[in-house]
């Protein structure tokens, strides 16, 4: 009996163990963090960042970490699909897409394959709906291949963790790739896709430059294909009507014949109600833009905070005013107003979007009301 119930124990203890002897360890597998597709010449190119995770693992403490190295393999196909298959041929080892947190694509890649992109990615399985997306006009491998800052590891960069600079900095804002999937099942929708490069002229260690990723500007797409790049001074106006959140960017208001700003804000949670009116020319859009601000600097003589905001609110509407008009001569849609008439005039759409090759072309801007309120003004003293 008693050497019975022995066998039974040393049984179940070797079931037991045979569920973790096909297990692997983590150096045994390549885990993708990031990917890029390009797609040129009726080819896709598919590069994939691995990244080694024993050096992250070697981190003693917050001063004393080691960089990160990165490898980058290249596939290429006909097809995505054979692309990706490409890479598996060399890659020496198990190769996962579970923790991939970045996709780059290219603006050939973001003109015409959209679709077919995404439809070969997520029947993997692997692939989740939740890394940051963005796009690139900028060669893929030297994209994937940035440095880090005081050698942090690269799982901190920007095209990583994206969120914790955008809310000091509210450039160009951040979305995932769900975000990206829901503008392309929705008629007319309009999503920002931020546009990213390794261009450096800030940061330097010694007399070397390394490349750093920045966001630089933002692609419009819609129905499944970009409409353009939109940056600089051309995409300033887009903050207040067409991103979900901004936390902070600053607003600097120029006075008459000076190339120094008299006044800086730090301006917080824009918000734009449109409103739209029908006439034989096409369409009007009045805007109502509320935001809040506080003061950063002040160099101008002293003043009541009414006139600050007053200030302030031209430069703003000065700001909505040079975005719809720049980008309207490049069929570009950064208000997203196709996407409010089909959302609340779905007649108008039809008569002025949905037949017409260039809807924008009957686009006007009328009535920008722009309403600014310095949360900070009672801090300081004016005078009259």
């Amino acid at each position: 009996m008693r050497r019975a119930c022995v066998i039974s124990i040393l049984a179940v203890w070797v079931m037991l163990l045979t569920g973790c002897w096909d297990s692997k360890e983590v150096q045994s597998i390549n885990f993708i963090t990031a990917i890029g597709i390009d797609y040129s010449d009726n080819q896709y190119t598919t590069y994939a960042q691995l990244i080694d995770f024993s050096s992250i693992a070697k981190q003693e403490g917050p001063t004393s970490r080691e960089g990160s190295q990165i490898w980058i393999g290249r596939g290429t196909g006909t097809t995505l699909s054979m692309a990706i298959n490409d890479l598996y041929e060399t890659s020496q080892q198990q190769t996962l897409w579970t923790h991939v947190k970045a996709i780059v694509l290219s603006k050939s890649a973001l003109e015409a394959r959209l679709e077919d992109i995404f439809d070969t990615l997520l029947h993997s399985g692997q692939l989740r709906y939740t890394p940051w997306i963005y796009a690139t006009d900028q060669d893929m491998s030297t994209l994937l291949s940035p440095s880090a800052i005081l050698n942090q590891s690269a799982q901190t960069i920007e095209l990583f963790e994206p969120m914790k600079l955008y809310r000091q900095h509210s450039g160009y804002e951040p979305i995932r790739l769900h975000q990206l999937l829901d503008s392309l099942r929705e008629p007319s929708s309009v999503v920002l896709l931020p546009s990213v490069s390794t261009k450096n002229q800030t940061w330097h260690k010694g007399e070397e430059t390394p490349p750093l990723i920045r966001m630089d500007g933002f692609y419009v797409v819609s129905n499944g294909k970009s409409q353009g790049k939109v940056s600089g001074a051309e995409a300033d106006g887009t903050r207040y009507v067409n991103y979900d959140h901004v936390y902070q960017y600053p607003l600097y208001v120029y006075g008459k014949h000076t190339s120094t700003p008299d006044l800086t804000l730090n301006l917080h949670k824009p918000k734009t109600r449109i409103e739209a009116k029908k006439n034989t020319n096409g369409i009007t859009f009045d805007l109502f833009t509320s935001v809040k601000g506080t003061i950063a600097e002040d160099h101008a003589p002293p003043r009541s905070p009414r006139v600050m905001e007053h200030e302030a609110s031209k430069q703003i509407e000065s700001q909505l005013r040079n975005t719809f008009a720049k980008t309207k001569t490049r069929k570009i849609d950064s208000f997203g107003l196709v996407e409010h008439l089909y959302r609340h005039h779905l007649d108008w759409w039809k008569e002025e979007v949905a037949k017409r090759a260039d809807p924008l072309s009957r686009f006007q801007l009328g009535k920008v009301d722009v309403q600014v309120h310095i949360l900070n003004a009672s801090t300081y003293k004016y005078g009259e």
